[in-house]
Parts: C-alpha cells; sequence; structure tokens
C-alpha cells in the first residue's frame, strides 16, 4: 500500500480495477479472461502443430537419409562402382567425421510384387546386413519379426505393415518380386519380334556391303575402298532403330560400322575382307523365326523373379510412407543386375547425421573427401561429377508446405489477439469518458497529462500481464490433458485434429520459446491499446470537462 500511495497513477488503476467498486471491474475481468483465452488458443494450437512436424520429421527421417550422396555424368545420374569410387572406403571415411551417425549404400527401385491374394506394383530400397546403426533407426517401427538379415546372402525381405494387409502376407510367407525394368525389356522384345528384320527391308543396304570392295583400289597391303563408301554404310547404319535390331543383326551392324571407321583411307588385308563378306552373307540369310527365338530366349535371361521369405512387417507413418519393402542388398543387386560382371554397384550412398536441421556444415566436410573423377574412364567416358543432396531438398516442398502452414496459422491466430486487444481499448475509451469529471479534478489538481495517461496505461499492463500469464497456466493445463480433451471432442464428432491420417497420437512441443513469445505479444498488444485513450484523455481541457453533464 506504501508503494501504491507513492504512485498515484498505480495506485488509481489498481482501484479502477478492484472488482469491488464498479460495473466496470466486470467488464475488466471479461477482458482479462479474453486475453487469457487467445494466449491459450495461440499457444495451443502452435505446441500441436509444432510437435506434429516433429513427430513426423524424426518418423519420416528414420528411413529417409539425411544426405545422399550420388554421381552423374554432367546430365544423366550414374551408378557407383567399387571399382572406380571405391565406394566402401569412402563410406568408412565419412562414417569417421565428427556428426556422423551411419553412413550405407543406397540402391532402390521399383518391382512388381505377388502375395497370397494380390497383387502391386512396390518400391523396395536397401539394408546393408551388419550395419547396425542403420538398423538402429528403423527398429523402433518394427512390429513383427526381424530387421535381421545376417548375412544378406538369404531370399529375405521386410515390407511395411500396410503392404502386408495389401498382399495377405505375414512372417514366413512367399513374396513373389519381378523387377519393373524386367517387364519393361519384356515389352521391348514383344514389340520387336512384331516387326520384320530390319535389314532384310532395305535390300539396297544388303547389296551396298556385299559390293563394298566393287570399287575397291589395289594396294600391296590389300584393298582400300573409297572413304565416300564407308561413310555412307555409316550413315545408313546409324539410321536404323537400334530398340527393333534383333540381336544378330545388332552385333553385326556394329562390327560393320567399326570397320569401316577404322579403315577409313586404310586398306582391308584379304583376311578382314573375308570377314567382311562372310559378314554379310550371314545378315543377309537370318532367319527371322530362329532370331525371334533367340530374342524370346533372352527374356528369361533379363527376368530375374525371385522368391522372397517375409521376416518382419515395419509400421511406417501413414502420411509419410516409407518403402514397402527391405531387402538385403547383395540380393537387391542381383534382382536389378547391380552386380553382374564382378562389379559390386550401387546407386549412392547415404548418410546420417546427429542433427539432421544443420546440414551446411557436414555437407562442406563430406564434399572435401569425395574423389575427384571428372577425368574420363572406362566406366565413365565423360567423367563422374558428384552431387551431395541434404533431405532438406529432397523434401523441400513438404519441408516448407509444414512450415508455411504453421506461420499461417500462427498469423490467422493472433487475429485472436488483436480482436481482444480492440476491445480492451473500446472499454478503456468508455472508462476514460466515464470518469472525465474525475479526470478533469486530477488536471485541476495539479496532475500532469504523463500522470493521467499512467492511469490507464497501468491498467492495460495490469490486464495483458495478468491475462498473459493466466494464458499460459491454462495453455499448460490443457496440452496436459489434451488427449483427454481429444476423447470427449471425439465422442461428439468435434475433433479438431483427428489423428487417423497421421496413425500417432496428438503429439505436443512444450517450447520455452513459443509460451514466452505468444504471452509477450499478447502483454504488448493489450498494453498498446490501453495507451492510446489514455493519450486522448490526457489532453482534455479540464475546465471543459467540469461544465459538461
Amino acid at each position: 500500500m506504501k508503494a501504491l500511495r507513492r504512485n498515484l497513477s498505480l495506485m488509481l488503476a489498481v482501484r479502477y480495477l478492484n472488482p469491488l467498486r464498479t460495473m466496470f471491474s466486470i467488464i475488466t475481468l471479461i477482458c482479462l479472461g479474453g486475453v487469457a483465452l487467445g494466449v491459450m488458443v495461440l499457444i495451443v494450437v502452435l505446441s500441436v502443430m509444432e510437435g506434429l512436424q516433429k513427430e513426423m520429421e524424426t518418423r519420416g527421417l528414420a528411413f529417409t537419409p539425411h544426405f545422399i550422396i550420388t554421381g552423374h555424368d554432367g546430365l544423366n545420374p550414374r551408378t557407383l562402382t567399387e571399382d572406380d569410387t571405391h565406394w566402401p572406403e569412402l563410406r568408412d571415411k565419412i562414417s569417421a567425421l565428427p556428426g556422423v551417425v551411419s553412413v550405407y549404400p543406397q540402391l532402390e527401385n521399383e518391382a512388381f510384387a505377388q502375395g497370397n491374394n494380390a497383387r502391386m506394383t512396390v518400391h523396395f530400397t536397401t539394408l546393408e546386413p551388419h550395419n547396425r546403426p542403420q538398423l538402429d533407426a528403423l527398429l523402433p517401427m518394427l512390429k513383427e519379426g526381424t530387421f535381421d538379415f545376417g548375412d544378406g546372402l538369404n531370399q529375405e525381405c521386410v515390407i511395411s505393415a500396410t503392404t502386408a494387409q495389401m498382399l495377405g502376407l505375414s512372417l514366413g510367407d512367399q513374396l513373389h518380386l519381378t523387377p519393373v525394368g524386367s517387364i519393361d525389356e519384356i515389352a521391348a522384345v514383344y514389340s520387336m519380334i512384331q516387326a520384320p528384320l530390319q535389314t532384310h527391308e532395305d535390300p539396297a543396304f544388303l547389296d551396298s556391303l556385299r559390293n563394298t570392295f566393287a570399287q575397291a583400289e589395289t594396294t600391296p597391303t590389300g584393298e582400300r575402298v573409297p572413304a565416300a563408301t564407308l561413310r555412307a554404310l555409316m550413315q545408313r547404319i546409324e539410321s536404323f532403330d537400334t530398340a527393333k535390331l534383333r540381336l544378330s543383326e545388332r552385333d553385326a551392324l556394329y562390327a560393320f560400322y567399326d570397320e569401316a571407321r577404322d579403315h577409313l583411307g586404310l586398306p582391308f588385308t584379304a583376311e578382314e575382307k573375308q570377314r567382311w563378306l562372310t559378314r554379310a552373307t550371314e545378315l543377309a540369310e537370318l532367319d527371322r523365326d530362329r532370331e525371334d527365338g533367340k530374342a524370346v530366349k533372352s527374356i528369361t535371361e533379363m527376368v530375374m523373379p525371385m522368391d522372397l521369405e517375409v521376416v518382419g512387417i515395419y509400421q511406417a507413418p501413414e502420411n509419410m510412407p516409407g518403402p514397402h519393402i527391405y531387402l538385403p542388398l547383395p540380393i537387391a543387386q542381383d534382382i536389378v543386375g547391380y552386380g553382374s560382371n564382378g562389379k559390386n554397384e550401387i546407386m549412392g550412398l547415404c548418410v546420417r547425421s546427429v542433427d539432421p536441421n544443420q546440414t551446411a556444415a557436414l555437407e562442406a566436410r563430406i564434399r572435401t573427401l569425395l574423389p575427384n573423377l571428372n577425368t574420363p574412364s572406362e566406366s565413365y567416358p565423360s567423367g563422374l561429377y558428384w552431387q551431395v543432396i541434404p533431405w532438406t531438398k529432397s523434401y523441400e516442398q513438404w519441408y516448407h508446405l509444414i512450415a508455411n502452414e504453421r506461420t499461417m496459422m500462427s498469423f490467422v491466430l493472433s487475429i485472436i489477439s488483436l480482436i481482444a486487444s480492440f476491445c480492451i481499448m473500446a472499454v478503456m475509451f468508455t472508462m476514460s469518458m466515464q470518469r472525465k469529471r474525475e479526470i478533469a479534478v486530477l488536471q485541476a489538481l495539479g496532475a500532469t497529462p504523463a500522470k493521467i495517461m499512467g492511469i490507464f496505461t497501468w491498467q492495460g499492463i495490469i490486464i495483458g500481464l495478468g491475462g498473459a500469464i493466466l494464458g499460459v497456466g491454462l495453455a499448460l493445463l490443457v496440452l496436459h490433458y489434451r488427449l483427454e480433451i481429444q476423447a470427449a471432442m471425439a465422442a461428439m464428432d468435434m475433433d479438431p485434429f483427428p489423428m487417423e491420417a497421421h496413425g500417432i497420437t496428438l503429439p505436443a512441443a512444450f517450447t520455452p520459446g513459443t509460451f514466452a513469445r505468444q504471452a509477450l505479444q499478447a502483454f504488448l498488444m493489450v498494453t498498446i491499446a490501453s495507451v492510446i485513450p489514455a493519450f486522448f484523455i490526457s489532453r482534455q481541457d479540464p475546465s471543459k470537462a467540469l461544465r459538461s453533464n
């Protein structure tokens, strides 16, 4: 009380806000409740949105690498071969970087899956056997069975719960998998055998092959065919559609093309001439039925369907579904043909870090370890150029969608605080008009405009501070009992956050910064709303105010 007496403005503000004195105190309490409810709604909704975003990131990043390291030739992506890129050694070097949790090969593709009662197109990716850090991120989602593939040489797989339900599979069942790429090759072969032999459709071309040496010049070392004749043959060979050529046709034309290019200006020896003429005769005598039979037979070599035993079922979040199927790396390489010819090939390297939201510094360190393979080689005729893609770029649209949704939600809900501020401003104007004569008496007794403004400013500060504190307390209470409140609202068909689409319970993030920011925002808006009417009333003429009714 002594402190209040020393501050006239604060003392009068407290007396005006005393709920036992006048009707205006009831209105003040309503404004206090409005501020508290506005702060509570803002904090609750933003905390739930932030919790949902973190939950989505946690679940989504369980099977999404934080970085993907791939190679390209300047235009198209290229696989990484062990002989040229030494990716196992590169994987070990990146694993040793501070902040890196795990590094594992990337190999994924589409395939047709046949289960007990259905078939569907699936997306599969790989697990590297014995790579425990890669498995640790997936274990929390394991529903049945195991992620352990042992040495990775057994034909086993782990499928998502949704895929298991659609295909009618359970642990121990067999899944028949056929790569999509093989189906494309089947379609190409079928399309090819519907047409006649391409070279036989052009008898003039076959005659030109047999008559290549008709105008040849005899030299001591052999016969020199005019360069114009060879170039014309090369151009005609280039005009053929390679997708429609039978295998024997393609091999023969490639051989003719190479020999013609190598003998521009150079003579053919007797042996080379005889080989040319023999190949031309064989090409003219190709049997279509026999060549079609070879093409159909080659399908059994291209298509590599595989029966896989289901050893595990995992539950992916419904809003960010992961791969349909996980395969051990060696099995996946066999399916897509990346282990052929003794080459250990992968699509890229996946990196998981300690903090997925801090990618710039780690990306720079990763780039320093990547070897320079720009020089053309047998595997990479145009050289190999590296790409390091962070997950925020791969999922950039989704990431910005969630962030923008939170921003827009904050903006829209801030209107609640703004409306409360306008209401408080209206109350202050009304109170100032009702106490116009009292204020005039204070001015006549020597109260300065600053003292008069202080009365209403203190009222705004008290309402704003009290409403903000009460709003934070209510928000903590609502967030603590959010599941019970949601269940009660769902029972009345009024659930504002249905979680069926997310496959998770209602999350919430208790972030002190969010609580403090919304409380401070409400406090400032209410205080400013109180200062504006105080400014006008403090400038009134006391003599006119005392004479007015």
